[in-house]
């Protein structure tokens, strides 16, 4: 096979030594791909201290590849330099840490949280290929013949997120359970983004608001219940996480949230403690990177993608239907107090597919927050506007009656909150 020549991150191989045997085979390979590689078969730590070699290959080198086995897992002198490979990430984010499962073990929660590779689930070549893949440094040239990184899981019916024009692929961005739902990330002209999968709303009518004899919980503000028409749009079918903010941040220096530290730790998690005006810059960062028209959605066509069953012609009052079930959704009833990990109540999905629309976090929209009945074009989308902007939604500490999706709340946009994030509105046109 004629493999076209590719730029490899160089790269430190960690292992555990009794596995020398298993992992020189796949050394081997990789440096057959023209992978600079350095890999300590013999040792070379010192007392309990890492030695100064492998220190100084460990600042050097751009990737870091963990070989797991449950005895690489056990490893102390593994860990030492899974930690300071880690700290040095902290430093510079640019660096690429790949574990690798090529022996029976659990991968742990830290790790699982990374895009990783199952070696045991496919043939050796393809398992090279595929690390062979995640290693390319964006934009060289490919090896055509090199498949992305597989998943564990079976991907969702709907499709992954839609690549920007000109876009190279930058699966390494992406967290394997995020991976997993759909998000993709991206390199557009050696900016790096992710993309979080979509749901297609169709254009036309839907019944926007509440009529207090069918919802008693219904409040005044959410009346009259009138019917609004809409255009065909994508919504985002979860709340931006805090792997995908973490990318503006990096590429924009845009200002960190709260407890950026602590969220870092939850890259699956919804992003919080982002005003409104941090949620439009992003979305104006995000376009501006991928080409792509991201935005937030107005009150309408959140309401709409939350609740809206276009083949029953209803608005359900949850976006599973009309009775409260908190194993449907992360809410005040569930007891988690604080955000949980996207998809994690996929029979809570809305009827267009959208996720986490109950609970979890309120969403900030678009919209300005004036009253019923909801007319686009009398000044509550204008942008330059200071007044208070629509939440949607409720959050992991609002109760039932809060998270129904007619409920109607609203904030000062420089407000920040850790029960506050949002989620975007791709424009195109959706399915019928």
């Amino acid at each position: 096979m004629v493999r076209a020549m590719s730029a490899y991150h160089p790269t430190f191989v960690s292992h555990a030594h009794a596995d020398n045997d298993l992992c020189d085979r796949y050394v081997a390979a990789l440096r057959a791909r023209g992978i600079d590689i350095w890999y300590d078969r013999n040792n070379a730590q010192a007392g309990h201290f890492l030695d100064r070699e492998i220190e100084q290959q460990l600042e050097q080198r751009s990737a870091f590849v963990l070989l797991m086995t449950q005895q690489a897992l056990d490893s102390f002198w593994v860990q030492q330099e899974l930690g300071a490979y880690r700290g040095l990430m902290g430093q510079e984010r640019s660096r690429l840490l790949l574990p690798v499962r090529i022996g029976p073990c659990h991968v742990p929660p830290l790790l699982n949280a990374l895009l990783w590779i199952d070696a045991l689930a496919m043939p050796f070549d393809q398992a090279i290929d595929a690390i062979a893949t995640a290693l390319a440094i964006q934009g060289a040239a490919a090896s055509p013949s090199a498949p992305s990184p597989p998943i564990r899981d079976t991907m969702p019916p709907l499709g992954p997120a839609p690549a920007a024009a000109n876009s190279a692929p930058a699966d390494y961005l992406t967290p394997m359970s995020l991976y997993n739902l759909g998000f993709r990330g991206y390199s557009v002209n050696g900016v790096d983004s992710i993309v979080p999968s979509v749901c297609a709303v169709a254009a036309g009518e839907f019944l926007m608001g509440s009529d207090k004899h069918l919802d008693p919980q219904a409040y005044d503000d959410e009346e009259p219940q009138h019917r609004v028409t809409i255009a065909a749009y994508f919504i985002a079918r979860f709340p931006v996480t805090v792997a995908e903010y973490a990318c503006f941040v990096e590429a924009a220096y845009h200002r960190q949230p709260n407890n950026w530290e602590h969220l870092m730790q939850t890259l699956d998690h919804p992003v919080t403690y982002v005003s409104w005006e941090d949620a439009v810059a992003y979305a104006t960062w995000l376009t501006k990177s991928t080409g792509q028209l991201w935005r937030l959605p107005s009150e309408a066509e959140w309401e709409k993608a939350a609740r809206w069953d276009k083949r029953n012609g209803v608005a359900c009052r949850y976006p599973w239907g009309d009775i409260f079930d908190l194993s449907r959704a992360n809410t005040g009833e569930s007891g988690q107090n604080g955000t949980s990990v996207v998809g994690s109540y996929p029979s809570g999905a809305s009827p267009s597919d959208a996720e986490d629309m109950a609970g979890n976090v309120r969403e900030w929209t678009h919209s300005l927050f004036k009253p019923y009945p909801y007319i686009g074009n009398d000044g509550r989308e204008v942008e330059k506007s200071t007044g208070d902007r629509v939440l949607r939604g409720g959050s992991w500490d609002d109760g039932q009656r809060y998270v129904r999706a007619a409920c109607r709340d609203y904030g000062r946009p420089s407000n920040l909150s850790d029960a506050t994030g949002f989620r975007l509105l791709l424009a195109g046109t959706g399915s019928a």
